[in-house]
C-alpha cells in the first residue's frame, strides 16, 4: 500500500489496478526480441574491439573474457518480454559480477543500454506486480550497498581516512568524498528512476490500449446489435403498415363486394358504384403491398432509406379515407379542430402517418366488428405543460356484431404507434351503445422529441 501510495504521489493519474496482468507478448515480438538482441550483441563486440584498439594496453582487458562477458550482458534482452523479472534478476547479478571482475568493460555503453533495457522491461512486462516491487526492491539495495562500498573506497582513494601522500588533489570547491558520493547517486537515480518511471508508463500505456480494444469491441457489437433491431423495428414497422393495408383496403373491398351481390339485382347502379369503389380499394392495396414488397426486396443495409418507399399516406387524405369509409358502407363525419392554425398542415410526416393509419384502423375495426352505419371521425390539437399534442378519435354507435371477433393485431399497432409517438391510447365501449377509439400523439416538432424517443417500443 506505501508503494501505491508513493508511486500515486510522485506519478499522478489513472493506474491499472492490482489485477491487471498484461497480456504475453506476441510471437512477432518474441522472434523480433532475438533478432534485436543479434544486433545489439554484434554491435557491443565492435565497440569492444574498438575499445582494445585505442586504449594502452597495459589497462586494457583480455579480449576473450571481454567478448564473453559483452555476449552474456546483452543475450538476456532476447528473454526480456517473455521472463521479465528473471532477466532484469540475471542482468543485475552480472552488472554487479562483472563491474567488480571487469570494471573496464562494464565501463561501455552496450552494458550500460542493455541493463537500463533490462529494467525497463521488467517493470513493463511483469504480469506478477507483487513479484515484480519485491524484485525491484532487492535489486536496488543490491546497487545501494555497491554504491556505499564505492564510496568507501573513494575515501581511501581520496585520502580522508588515510593520509598518504598519494591522495589525489582536485580543484573543485566540492569535498572530493561528498561530491564522488552525490555525483554517483544522481547518476543511478536518474538510472534506475529513469528505467522505473518509463516502465510504469508503458506498463499504464498498455492498460489504457486494453480498456481501448475492450471498448471497441463493446462499440462493434453495440453496432451490430443496434443495427439488427433496426431491421427488426423495420420490420415490424412493415408487418403494422401491412396489416393496415389488409385492415383497411381488403376488408373495405369484402364489405363493397357483399353490398354489391346483395343490391345488383335490385339496383345496378349502386352496385356499380359499389364495384368502383372495390376497383379503388383494391388498387390502393396492391400499391401500397408492392412499396412495402420494394422494401423487403432491398438489403438490410437499405432497409432504412426513405427513399425506396412510395409517398406513404397523410393527414391530407382523411376525406378520401372517410370516402372510401362510406363506400364500404359506413358515413363517416369528419371534424378537424386547431389549436393554432396550420398546425396539421405542419405535423411531421411520422405524426401525419400514425394519426392517419390509427383512423384506418379504427374505421376498418367499425365496418368489419360493429353494426353501425355511421361514424365520426374527430381530429384535435392543443397544448400542455409538455409541449403540443394531436388526438384522432373515431366513434359509433353501434352494437357488437356476433362472430366478427378478430386477432387483436390490429388494436396492437395502434398502441404501439402512440408508444412511439410518447401518447396515450383509450379504447373501449361506449355509454349506452357504441365504441370509441381515441389515441393522443406528441407533436413530433416540439421540444420533447428526445423524450418522445427514448424507451419507445418498436
Amino acid at each position: 500500500m506505501k508503494f501505491l501510495a508513493l508511486r500515486q504521489r510522485f506519478l499522478p493519474g489513472d493506474f491499472p489496478p492490482e489485477e491487471f496482468e498484461r497480456p504475453l507478448p506476441s510471437r512477432e515480438l518474441l522472434r523480433r526480441d532475438v533478432w534485436v538482441t543479434l544486433l545489439v550483441m554484434a554491435a557491443a563486440l565492435l565497440g569492444m574491439e574498438m575499445m582494445l584498439s585505442f586504449a594502452p594496453a597495459e589497462d586494457a582487458p583480455d579480449r576473450i573474457p571481454s567478448y564473453l562477458a559483452m555476449c552474456a550482458l546483452t543475450a538476456p534482452l532476447a528473454l526480456r518480454r517473455r521472463f521479465p523479472i528473471g532477466s532484469m534478476l540475471v542482468l543485475s547479478a552480472m552488472f554487479l559480477g562483472f563491474g567488480i571482475w571487469m570494471p573496464a568493460v562494464m565501463m561501455q555503453l552496450a552494458p550500460q543500454i542493455t541493463y537500463f533495457v533490462g529494467l525497463y522491461s521488467a517493470v513493463t512486462w511483469a504480469r506478477d506486480r507483487r513479484a515484480l516491487r519485491l524484485a525491484l526492491t532487492g535489486v536496488i539495495l543490491a546497487m545501494f550497498l555497491w554504491l556505499v562500498v564505492g564510496i568507501t573506497n573513494a575515501k581511501l582513494v581520496f585520502g580522508e581516512e588515510l593520509d598518504l601522500p598519494m591522495a589525489i588533489e582536485t580543484s573543485g570547491f566540492i569535498d572530493p568524498v561528498i561530491a564522488y558520493a552525490g555525483y554517483s547517486f544522481l547518476v543511478n537515480l536518474f538510472y534506475f528512476g529513469g528505467a522505473t518511471f518509463l516502465g510504469l508508463m508503458s506498463w499504464r500505456s498498455a492498460w489504457q490500449h486494453e480498456i481501448v480494444v475492450e471498448q471497441a469491441a463493446k462499440l462493434e457489437e453495440q453496432a451490430v446489435e443496434l443495427a439488427r433491431r433496426a431491421v427488426i423495428d423495420e420490420r415490424l414497422r412493415i408487418a403494422r403498415e401491412l396489416h393496415d393495408v389488409v385492415a383497411h383496403h381488403i376488408s373495405a373491398v369484402g364489405v363493397q363486394a357483399a353490398a354489391a351481390r346483395m343490391v345488383q339485382p335490385r339496383d345496378p347502379g349502386r352496385a356499380a358504384e359499389l364495384m368502383h369503389g372495390i376497383e379503388d380499394s383494391a388498387r390502393q392495396a396492391v400499391g401500397e403491398t408492392r412499396s412495402l414488397l420494394r422494401v423487403l426486396r432491398h438489403g438490410e443495409t437499405d432497409l432504412g432509406d426513405s427513399a425506396q418507399r412510395s409517398p406513404e399516406p397523410s393527414l391530407a387524405e382523411l376525406p378520401v379515407l372517410a370516402e372510401q369509409s362510406a363506400r364500404a358502407g359506413v358515413k363517416v363525419e369528419l371534424i378537424q379542430v386547431e389549436h393554432r392554425e396550420g398546425f396539421f398542415e405542419q405535423a411531421g410526416a411520422g405524426l401525419g402517418l400514425a394519426l392517419y393509419r390509427i383512423a384506418a384502423e379504427s374505421l376498418a375495426n367499425v365496418r368489419e366488428h360493429s353494426t353501425a352505419r355511421t361514424a365520426v371521425l374527430s381530429l384535435r390539437s392543443g397544448s400542455d405543460a409538455n409541449g403540443e399534442w394531436a388526438e384522432v378519435e373515431v366513434t359509433d354507435d353501434g352494437s357488437p356484431r356476433p362472430g366478427t371477433a378478430g386477432s387483436g393485431f390490429g388494436l396492437r399497432g395502434i398502441r404501439e404507434r402512440a408508444e412511439l409517438h410518447h401518447g396515450q391510447v383509450d379504447i373501449g365501449p361506449r355509454s349506452p351503445t357504441g365504441w370509441r377509439t381515441r389515441a393522443r400523439l406528441r407533436s413530433l416538432n416540439t421540444n420533447t422529441v428526445a423524450e418522445a424517443t427514448e424507451g419507445a417500443t418498436p
